[in-house]
């Protein structure tokens, strides 16, 4: 386990401060803004800690409402909503300056037998002859600004692997989808919270991105302001992280200045285990 991903599972073990109130006190993960994945995931296991231990995340729906400061505490405050024989509902609030930051309501239910199908993984290339992202990044980093090399060539919590080739230094126009393949850069513990905290974390990655696609920007484009407005995410079973999994995202449409993208994440074997729905503000500015 590198450093980066020990630094990330850090970010889950929250301080308890009284019955439904926990606290993250240390060095948030994020450029500019705390990372939007890193909420999410903190948010679940707070969620998680006010449940029956034989309840599991089904569905979660957030909105980022204020940027994230880097240098102060985030309160996470959780909300009781219902506790039904099947399934419970909690509301979570990551709040700073007395100010909510990220709102999300998480459903959670016992695991039980029913009617069962799924659409078929696409067929596209395996992780294993593609290059990684950090390789690609060091291919051209002798082009990148010294000051922005510690940030460019980061050690990175995921290896992640594109399926479809990317110039990440041309602004080019791309079809409106990307597959990502990702693993976590060591072995996660046995806790299945653990690892669908780290896919909620994960799934924050890309999705915007497929709805840039076809504009002929990118993060790196001067006049180009991006930021995710609200993230869906089912779990639609159990969650082994320790292996490969492909996020398969596209985006049907871009209208007003924001962007909407869909996913589907399925491991290696093609077992679909979550779906993420995302829209993103893309404002272009004269």
């Amino acid at each position: 386990m590198n450093s980066a991903l020990k630094h990330t599972l850090e970010l889950f073990n929250l301080t308890r401060i009284d019955r439904d109130l926990y606290s993250w006190t240390g060095k948030s993960v994020g450029f500019q803004r705390i990372f939007g994945g890193q909420i999410m995931a903190q948010c679940l296991i707070a969620g998680y800690q006010t449940v029956e231990k034989a309840r599991w995340v089904h569905s979660f729906h957030s909105y980022f409402l204020r940027p994230g400061n880097f240098e102060q505490n985030i309160i996470f405050e959780v909300d009781r909503i219902r506790d039904g024989k099947s399934f419970t509902t909690r509301r979570v609030n990551a709040i700073q300056n007395g100010e909510a930051i990220f709102s999300c309501s998480i459903s959670f239910q016992k695991r039980e037998k029913g009617l069962s199908h799924q659409i078929k993984m696409p067929k596209i290339a395996g992780p294993e002859n593609l290059k990684s992202d950090l390789d690609l990044r060091k291919d051209v980093q002798k082009k990148i600004p010294k000051d922005y090399l510690p940030m460019w060539l980061r050690e990175r919590e995921i290896e992640t692997r594109q399926v479809e080739p990317m110039d990440l230094l041309k602004v080019e126009k791309l079809p409106p989808y990307r597959s990502t393949w990702m693993k976590p850069t060591g072995k996660l513990p046995k806790d299945e919270r653990i690892h669908q905290a780290l896919l909620l974390y994960c799934s924050d990655m890309g999705l915007l991105g497929a709805a840039v696609n076809p504009h002929e920007v990118n993060f790196m484009s001067k006049k180009f302001q991006s930021a995710s407005l609200d993230h869906v995410m089912w779990f639609h079973g159990k969650v082994n992280f320790n292996n490969w999994i492909l996020h398969h995202m596209h985006s049907p449409i871009s209208q007003n200045a924001r962007g909407f993208s869909r996913g589907s994440i399925y491991t290696k074997a093609g077992k679909l285990i979550a779906s993420t729905a995302q829209e993103g503000l893309m404002r272009v500015w004269d």
